[in-house]
């Protein structure tokens, strides 16, 4: 690197050691969620036309004490869901509704936990190569679903372990003799990314997941789930991976997935994999995953745009992988 060209990074990291020093500053003022809050117990996401966030605090209750707050920006419930001002103290359950306070007359149960849906893989297992399990370079896991063992080997060319179509995709390798699936040992997102901050290093980790979506789309595959603890890395940082290609549940970021619907009428498709990406940049940028969806998380400018189009309302509105490729490539690094 040149001087200057080293200066321009230095700057870039600066920005954005300071932008998780706010996020970090903010988590510290607000009494709405830990560490300075009290330990919830749950939340639930209230959709509808008055979208809301309730969250069950940890009392001397069994329940615990219920708080509603109703997403409405620039008022007092929707700040404090921004962790701009902090929740006031009131005895009993209650609601706040841009700045109305009301008192609720009982404490709604807590959600209900959907029972698993787990499916027999018993015998798709079976025809994978066995591994001896070496903790050292290897993570096992109990697959879930039918789902991921045949997209996984769609995406090495139909066997195991196969040639991975894209380097930015989880390799399965075989599986353990109690039936667990098995890959290559990587990095998860806890100890990787406050080590980095470099906008080098953001453009190639974009770069990797917008390769691993080609390769997934190319086959007829929608993530659904593409959140930063579905990406893994290399120790070095020169590779990111997308795993967890189940392709059934997932994330119900982007507006236009039905809050409560089903593996089959939800509404991913290739565009929601595509604002799930915003939300990946703006997780690598503050090395971290927000407290609610609610929480505004600017990023430097030269990534902003990238993460705008993404995350349009409009699914037609939003760019093509290719489309999206051709405007992280133009991101210049010299000079940031």
């Amino acid at each position: 690197m040149t001087t200057t060209t080293t200066e321009a990074a230095d700057t870039f990291s600066r920005g954005v050691a300071r932008l998780r020093a706010e996020y970090q500053a903010k988590r510290q003022r607000s009494n709405a969620f830990p560490p300075v809050g009290r330990p919830i117990l749950d939340m639930e996401l209230v959709p509808g036309d008055k979208p809301a966030v309730g969250i069950w605090y940890k009392d001397d209750t069994q329940l615990g004490q219920y708080v509603r707050l109703y997403d409405i920006p620039g008022t007092l419930s929707g700040d404090i869901l921004r962790l701009e001002r902090p929740l006031p103290t009131v005895n009993g359950h209650y609601e706040i509704e841009a700045d109305v306070i009301r008192s609720l007359d009982k404490c709604p149960n807590h959600p209900i936990e959907p029972e698993d849906d787990f499916e027999d893989i018993s015998d798709l297992t079976a025809k994978l190569p066995l591994i001896d399990v070496d903790p050292s370079k290897h993570f096992a896991k109990k697959g879930k679903y039918r789902s991921e063992i045949e997209n996984l080997l769609k995406c090495q060319g139909g066997s195991c372990p196969g040639t991975v179509l894209s380097p930015h995709l989880v390799r399965l390798l075989g599986a353990s003799a109690d039936g667990r699936l098995v890959f290559e040992k990587l990095s998860t997102r806890g100890p990787m990314l406050a080590r980095f901050s470099s906008l080098e290093t953001y453009k190639r980790w974009i770069l990797h997941i917008i390769d691993a979506l080609f390769c997934l789309h190319s086959l007829g595959i929608v993530h659904r789930d593409l959140r930063i603890d579905n990406c893994l890395f290399t120790q070095d940082g020169s590779r990111l991976v997308v795993c967890d290609i189940e392709s059934r549940w997932g994330q119900r970021a982007a507006p236009e997935i039905a809050f409560d619907g089903g593996v089959e009428d939800s509404g991913w498709t290739t565009r929601s994999d595509i604002y799930d990406i915003g939300n990946c940049i703006k997780c690598m940028v503050y090395a971290n995953a927000p407290i609610t969806n609610q929480v505004e998380w600017p990023v430097p400018e030269s990534l902003q745009a990238v993460v705008d189009a993404c995350m349009r309302k409009s699914p037609d509105d939003r760019p093509t992988l290719l489309e999206l490729r051709k405007m992280v490539e133009a991101i210049p690094v010299d000079g940031c």
